[in-house]
């Protein structure tokens, strides 16, 4: 009796993990692989991720030397984001990428341009 009550907890506690989606990883230091929305315009760097409050982070890529300094709002799964760099500024939208756990899948793009950008998101390893 006592086995079948432990079996019977050990999967439902399986069953309710295997239901319940991976979150993005939030805070911390990301590889970043991305393309400005032309051909031939792949890149790679990093993201780094400071939550500065409840529902408020700073973002900081650095592309091939380049740093991109950001703002975002939401939460671990979805941060909509403002950045500038050099005197240009643009906005990206992360959502948390099924995929690629404790990821994000990311688009962007700068102001005045109509091209969007792509970014998967990944934990440094």
């Amino acid at each position: 009796m006592i086995k079948s009550k432990i079996f019977g907890l050990v999967l439902t506690g399986l069953a309710m993990s295997m239901s319940v989606p991976a979150l993005a990883g939030g805070p911390g230091v990301y590889t970043v692989k991305g393309n400005n929305g032309e051909p031939d315009s792949d890149y790679t760097g990093t993201l780094t991720i400071v939550q500065t409050s409840k529902d408020t982070y700073k973002l900081t890529w650095n592309i091939a030397g380049e740093k991109y300094d950001g703002f975002a709002i939401g939460d671990e799964r979805i941060l909509a984001a403002s950045f500038t760099s050099k005197g240009s500024s643009g906005t990206a939208l992360l959502v948390e990428d099924d995929e690629n756990k404790g990821g994000y899948k990311s688009i962007w793009a700068f102001r005045n341009e109509t091209q969007l950008g792509i970014e998967l998101i990944a934990p440094k390893k």
